[in-house]
């Protein structure tokens, strides 16, 4: 059988007999190479997992498989915190859909908590040779300190304010370990070439630390809980957020009116939301290349929102109307 299997192969396409027959024949061989201690991608343990969760047949349950852990894991969190933890819980079960009891969800939250404790000691070690796990170490340990100044000193005496701080601390971890996984996933589900855009005659990158930053500080307002940060709501989706700037870029570099190399930054309208866009130089060391070589990368990107950025866009810059859709401004 293949090494790997590709996103279109695993995708439930129809309810056909065909179809029918031809996913069972991929969980069969990735059930057998899970069995045999065999790598597999994010993608295929998902398809997996999610073949075990809903068969009606005898194949087992997810706790039977070690492979299953990061799934169930991924499960619980968006079970639970998808709403910020306000019920009601829902799961799905073969064919059927329930209600959490509260015996369950105490049985939940506590495996969430193992996770947690065991994820803590990862993000304390300050050096990774996982690059994901390096870049997301520094956001998420930025977090927790930022968190630990807002409840220092008394602010962790009373009970009130003590359990607060707990579950803040706890839903800024096992938000980092959700981040992990979305990140490689997206980084396994993309050629390199996907993330690099040409633009203003230059190659502008789209890093892993461009996804786990964006990623960290401009999603998930309710975990992040940070009135100082701009989040995104609709539009961008994390696994589709490196393609979708690169066609914006593409669309934009058509009117010739960005000079990369003298703007570190862009600002654009996008189905009626405004954006800035930060793209910054750097250096960095490629492997056979002596010395460092200069780079251009997506530092950060975020909706703008405030009113005073919106007079400031009407006072200082110009619109100049792609298409229905995307909208550049240039200063006046």
């Amino acid at each position: 059988m293949k090494k790997h299997y590709l996103l279109d192969e695993l995708d439930f396409k129809n309810g056909s007999e065909e179809e029918q027959i031809r996913t069972r024949k991929v969980f069969e061989d990735l059930k057998k190479k899970s069995s045999n201690n065999e790598t597999l991608l994010q993608r295929e343990k998902d398809f997996l997992c999610t073949c075990l969760k809903l068969s009606q047949w005898d194949d087992g349950n997810i706790k039977d498989y070690k492979v299953c852990k990061d799934y169930e894991f991924k499960d619980l969190y968006l079970t639970y915190f998808h709403n910020n933890l306000e019920g009601p819980f829902i799961k799905v079960h073969k064919t059927e859909v329930f209600e959490v009891s509260e015996e369950e969800k105490i049985k939940d939250f506590a495996y969430l908590m193992k996770v947690a404790d065991g994820w803590i000691k990862q993000i304390e070690i300050g050096n990774h040779t996982d690059p994901v796990l390096q870049e997301l170490g520094i956001e998420t340990r930025r977090d927790l300190k930022e968190l630990n100044q807002k409840f220092s000193g008394l602010n962790r005496i009373f009970r009130r304010q003590k359990d607060e701080y707990k579950l803040r601390k706890d839903k800024l971890i096992l938000q980092s370990k959700f981040i992990y996984l979305l990140v490689k996933s997206v980084i396994e589900n993309n050629e390199s070439q996907d993330f690099e855009i040409p633009f203003s005659n230059e190659i502008i990158e789209f890093t892993i630390y461009s996804l786990v930053h964006i990623i960290s500080r401009h999603y998930a307002q309710p975990i992040k809980q940070n009135d100082d940060k701009t989040y995104h709501y609709d539009h961008f989706f994390p696994t589709e957020l490196h393609i979708d700037l690169r066609n914006i870029l593409l669309e934009i570099d058509k009117l010739n009116l960005i000079n990369i190399n003298q703007k570190d930054n862009i600002i654009f309208k996008f189905k009626g939301v405004n954006y800035r866009l930060y793209i910054q130089k750097r250096y960095k060391q490629i492997k056979g290349v002596k010395g460092n070589i200069q780079i251009f990368r997506v530092q950060t990107f975020y909706p703008l929102y405030s009113e005073e950025n919106l007079e400031m866009l009407k006072n200082h810059y110009t619109e100049n109307k792609i298409n229905d859709d995307l909208t550049l401004y240039t200063q006046k």
